[in-house]
Parts: structure tokens; C-alpha cells; sequence
């Protein structure tokens, strides 16, 4: 929102999958976010994106989310679902003069994490390898 908080990452040009979780912490915030593999995904400035967000965690710890102090928006996190990945919010995202890729909206039954978590298969999100020749680098 405020441009604070800067990040690059490597994602398909072709389709996108974001998931529209109902947890308590996604649905009041309208979260729709993708899972990248955390090492397809770049903060510009590491000690500034420290110095200028505020760290929240609740329940299991293991979701790591860290709110910008300025404006307060999340543009990415660490998710439960996924700690070897990062999850980016798709209405953060600056696609730039390209076109988006196509978006796929799936749910995610944050309410019943556990039975979701195993009937979607969202754990193999942040392991998935891209093609170089299918992919874009975003902001």
C-alpha cells in the first residue's frame, strides 16, 4: 500500500492457483494468496522489511506473518500450510505492463485446517519446480 515493502518472485506466466481460505485470520482480512517456493521469491531490502513490519503470530506459531507499521497491509507471509514456502496476496501484486497470468480461485477450508490441508494438496505448492521457459518475474 505504502510501497514500504518490496519483493520480487518467480511465478508461472501461464496460470496462477490462489487459494480463498475462511480461517479467521483470512476471511476478515480477504486474504487470496499463492504459494510460491521460497526460493523463487526475493525481498528487495531484508533488514529494512525487519526494521519496518510488525511480526503476528498466533495459534500453532508456525505461520509467520509480518504486517508492514506504516499501512498495515500483508503482502506476503510464511503460511502454516506451507513453512518451506511463501505466501503472496494476490491484490498486493504489481504485474507491471504484462499481462496476469490466468487466475485460478480454489477454497481452502480454514475453519477444518487439518482435512482441508490433506484434501487439497496445498502442501505441494511451495515444492512445485517452474519451467524456466513458462515463467515471469513479479513484484
Amino acid at each position: 500500500h505504502c510501497g514500504s515493502i518490496q519483493a520480487t518472485f518467480q511465478c508461472s506466466n501461464e496460470s496462477l492457483t490462489v487459494w480463498d481460505c475462511n480461517c479467521s485470520d483470512c476471511r476478515m482480512r480477504r486474504n487470496v494468496h499463492f504459494i510460491i517456493p521460497s526460493d523463487h521469491f526475493w525481498i528487495q531490502n531484508h533488514q529494512q522489511w525487519l526494521e519496518s513490519t510488525t511480526l503476528y503470530e498466533w495459534g500453532t506459531k508456525v505461520a509467520k506473518r509480518r504486517f508492514c507499521s506504516t499501512c498495515g497491509i500483508l503482502p506476503f507471509y510464511t503460511p502454516r500450510s506451507n513453512p518451506d514456502g511463501v505466501a503472496v496476496t494476490v491484490g498486493c501484486v504489481d504485474f507491471g505492463d504484462s499481462p496476469p497470468p490466468k487466475i485460478i480461485v480454489k477454497d481452502y477450508d480454514g475453519i477444518h485446517w487439518e482435512k482441508s490441508h490433506a484434501a487439497t494438496g496445498i502442501a505441494s505448492e511451495s515444492r512445485t519446480k517452474l519451467k524456466k521457459e513458462n515463467t515471469d518475474s513479479r513484484k
